[in-house]
């Protein structure tokens, strides 16, 4: 008699994992008691398959980033925001946008490519240049009709670091293409699923206007953050994490404490193995990054709130100057909390239909 296991197609003799209950299996047993007992074994296993396998790609996709930046000597490989990306496609469970592969690669390459240009033509201080940026990748990001928001960090972060290589958004489109790559086979394995893309509404005449004072508030929190020297305050993950938390659907919005707590705390992660490990011991940048992912899938788990800006903030430790990371992490906590602050105020405000139209 062939008994199949509860959770896949196989049998238990053809299953890999069969030993795990072959020491219990009795024949006088009913088909149903060995499936529930398989089940029982089965399960949590394949779960933790689908949690530790996906952490440690991403761990190592990161750790790899890193390693080549220093193997090159060249920062502008360093592409935080990629762990945003790798934390939203591979670590969480489903996908944590509303976008597919083509239009996630698109709008990295546009909004890099953005980013790099007006750092090389656009006159003026920075804090207008950030500003602009943001403004522009605002634009993509209507138009792109996806709620894919990591794309303003693209086009911010190479403004903030006077970033003049057209290494940078090449470095940022190889990562985000290794990312997508990753997710597919682990969707080929069946430890990630497919998620169908449905695009979001054309933008309306509310939306437009939710984009601008978005834009308005992120201008005033840049031209602060860079005037006081606190220019972290203003980093494009925060700037991400601020267009994500407006949006009325959101999570993370009925949990503003621990959305502050869970930058702060990612922040710290990044700077503290940072400073320990690398600063302190003169290990490789690679083994803390690789830390610091990991540290940050914990500090998500205990909070139990998954938000993929935190994974580059602690990143984008690895790319301010040693000097900085001190103050990083109250650089972060005076941003998000001053962000997080800003969409509440604006929203109490807001009418209620009104913000149940908008899809941003």
């Amino acid at each position: 008699m062939e008994i199949f296991c509860g959770v896949c197609p196989k049998t238990i003799t053809e299953h890999p994992l069969a030993f795990s209950i072959q020491p219990c299996y009795n024949r006088d047993w009913s088909v149903k008691q060995t499936q529930a007992l398989f089940t029982q074994e089965c399960v949590p296993i394949l779960s933790l398959r689908k949690t530790i396998i996906p952490l440690l790609c991403t761990s190592l996709l990161i750790g790899g980033m890193v390693w080549a930046a220093d193997h090159f000597q060249n920062p502008e490989i360093l592409f935080p925001e990629v762990a945003a990306i790798a934390t939203g496609a591979i670590l969480h469970p489903k996908l944590a946008w509303r976008t597919d592969a083509l239009h996630t690669f698109a709008a990295i390459a546009v909004c890099a490519v953005l980013g790099l240009c007006i750092v090389l033509w656009m006159p003026g201080a920075v804090w207008v240049q950030m500003s602009a940026a943001y403004l522009l990748a605002s634009v993509v990001f209507l138009l792109s009709r996806t709620s894919f928001a990591p794309m303003l960090s693209a086009a911010v972060l190479p403004v903030m670091l006077q970033t003049r290589s057209i290494i940078y958004p090449i470095a940022a489109c190889i990562l985000t293409a290794s990312v997508l790559l990753v997710r597919e086979i682990l969707i080929r394995c069946g430890i990630r699923e497919r998620v169908p893309f449905e695009k979001l509404p054309s933008p309306t005449p509310n939306a437009c206007l939710q984009a601008v004072l978005r834009w308005l508030i992120a201008s005033v929190v840049i031209f602060a953050a860079l005037r006081c020297g606190f220019r972290f305050a203003a980093a494009p993950p925060l700037l991400v994490a601020f267009t994500e938390f407006w949006k009325p659907d959101a999570v993370s919005r009925k949990r503003p404490a621990a959305v502050i707590s869970l930058l702060t705390l990612c922040a710290a992660s990044g700077a503290c193995l940072r400073y320990l490990l690398c600063v302190q011991l003169a290990l490789p940048s690679f083994v803390a990054a690789i830390l610091t992912m990991l540290s940050v899938f914990g500090i998500m788990q205990g909070l139990k709130l998954m938000l993929p800006p935190a994974a580059a903030i602690a990143i984008l430790a690895f790319l301010i100057p040693a000097s900085a990371l001190l103050l990083f992490p109250l650089q972060i906590l005076c941003g998000i909390a001053v962000l997080v602050g800003a969409s509440y105020l604006y929203r109490e405000k807001a009418p209620e239909k009104q913000m149940a139209q908008s899809p941003t």
